[in-house]
């Protein structure tokens, strides 16, 4: 028996492995998302050149819905709102995460790092469904944040923050943040503390070893950060439709909607528009930082020649 489990041991061990050996421990994961991501795409390509007349799905090849989705004034509108609403929730988390990923990863004492670590990430311990009735009373017109807002003097009757595009960034903000504060703060805790020391024993102030040590290290986490924030605020559907109400329309709430009637290529459309878009983004953002990376590194060569 023992020969046999050395022979085992020996067979998946990396120096003796093939390729043959490493196909089949990809296997099982392969098969995962060849089956339900693939797949899927695959039916929902299908389904985008059928047509929907009259209430009735019409099996063919046919690119009228794609002509249809891509020149009607109606949808790119709402095409741009829901990027607006991601530029908006990805810029706000960014200005948040990044302070609060600062601090905890300067911290010296573990248990306050890992008391705030906790509050940061406890939103994620709840759903999203509940996080946005929580929302729901707290931005109501009779909520907690209204009832502040009227006790500080800031308004009289409060503000409108239901309904509207305001109260589901304010929402959405709550939710991803947690997801922007990750790669930051981890890519902060592993930067070499070193060089700080140094900028700051060569006459660099806190600013400017800031901006031209630590800021320029941390664009990696930002970039994933962003990527992360920005795809997650484009396929967000449960927040805009329970605080939004039904009038602030984003591409997943009209993808649900359009799934409901029977309308499945013009769903299927959408849905592959959002997909490319997602792609497109997180591919520019990823190259926007490593332009800034190979920009920082050749003028730290240049400036150390």
């Amino acid at each position: 028996m023992s020969r046999i489990t050395e022979k085992v041991v020996n067979m998946y061990s990396s120096g003796n492995r093939k390729w043959t050996t490493q196909l089949l421990l990809l296997l099982p994961a392969l098969l995962l998302m060849g089956i339900v991501y693939l797949g899927g795409l695959l039916i929902f390509g299908r389904y985008s050149f059928d047509m929907y007349d009259n209430g009735k799905l019409v099996r063919g090849w046919d690119l009228s819905t794609y002509r249809a989705f891509l020149s009607d004034p109606y949808y790119w509108k709402l095409i741009g709102n829901t990027f607006r609403i991601a530029f908006k929730v990805t810029a706000w988390s960014l200005l948040l995460a990044y302070p609060l990923a600062y601090f905890i990863a300067g911290l010296k004492k573990p248990g306050w790092k890992q008391f705030l670590l906790l509050l940061t990430f406890l939103p994620l311990l709840v759903s999203a469904v509940v996080r946005s009735y929580g929302w729901q009373l707290l931005l109501s017109k009779q909520g907690f944040m209204n009832w502040l807002f009227i006790h500080l003097g800031m308004t009289e009757e409060g503000f409108n923050m239901m309904n509207n595009e305001t109260g589901v960034v304010i929402a959405l903000v709550h939710i991803f943040l947690p997801f922007m504060v990750f790669p930051i703060l981890n890519v902060l805790s592993q930067s070499d503390a070193s060089l700080k020391a140094a900028a700051q024993d060569l006459g660099a102030g806190s600013w400017r070893t800031f901006f031209t040590i630590t800021l320029p290290l941390s664009a990696r986490g930002i970039a994933s950060g962003i990527q992360i924030v920005f795809t997650l605020c484009l396929t967000a559907f449960t927040t805009p439709q329970l605080i939004g109400g039904g009038r602030v329309m984003t591409l997943p709430v009209f993808i649900y909607q359009r799934t409901l009637d029977t309308n499945w290529p013009m769903a299927a459309v959408a849905s592959l528009f959002l997909l490319v878009s997602s792609v497109v983004v997180s591919l520019l953002v990823n190259k926007g930082a490593e332009w800034l990376m190979f920009r920082r590194s050749r003028e730290g060569g240049r400036a150390h020649g």
